[in-house]
C-alpha cells in the first residue's frame, strides 16, 4: 500500500490577488508596450509608449478594472485577452481603478 502526503495551504479570504496587465501595440499580442503587476485598486494612471494599443491581456483582482483613455473616449477592458476596437487604439493613458469588468468573449 502506498500512501501519499498532500499538503494544503489555506489562503485567507481577504488575501490580495496579484493582477497582471499587458498592453500590446499590435493586434497579434506580440509587441508588448506595457507589462505590469499590481495587487490593489488604488487609482493609478500610466502612459503608453507610442500611444497605440492594439490588444491586451488583463487579469485584474476582484473589484478592479482597467480603462484605456483614448482619443475615441474611455474603453473598459474585459477580463482576459482581446483586441481593442479600432476607435480606441490611440491611447493617451491607461487607468487602474475600482469597478467591475466582464470576461472577454471567447473567439
Amino acid at each position: 500500500m502506498v500512501l501519499s502526503a498532500l499538503t494544503l495551504t489555506a489562503v485567507p479570504a481577504h488575501a490580495t490577488a496579484t493582477a497582471r496587465l499587458t498592453l500590446y501595440s499590435d493586434t497579434a499580442f506580440s509587441q508588448p508596450t506595457n507589462s505590469i503587476t499590481y495587487s490593489s485598486c488604488t487609482p493609478f494612471y500610466g502612459t503608453v509608449p507610442g500611444q497605440r494599443v492594439g490588444s491586451f491581456d488583463n487579469t485584474p483582482p476582484p473589484g478592479c478594472q482597467v480603462v484605456l483613455h483614448s482619443t475615441g473616449g474611455a474603453f473598459v477592458l474585459c477580463i482576459g485577452r482581446a483586441v481593442v476596437p479600432v476607435a480606441f487604439r490611440h491611447v493617451v493613458l491607461y487607468q487602474i481603478r475600482s469597478g467591475t469588468s466582464v470576461p472577454c468573449p471567447v473567439a
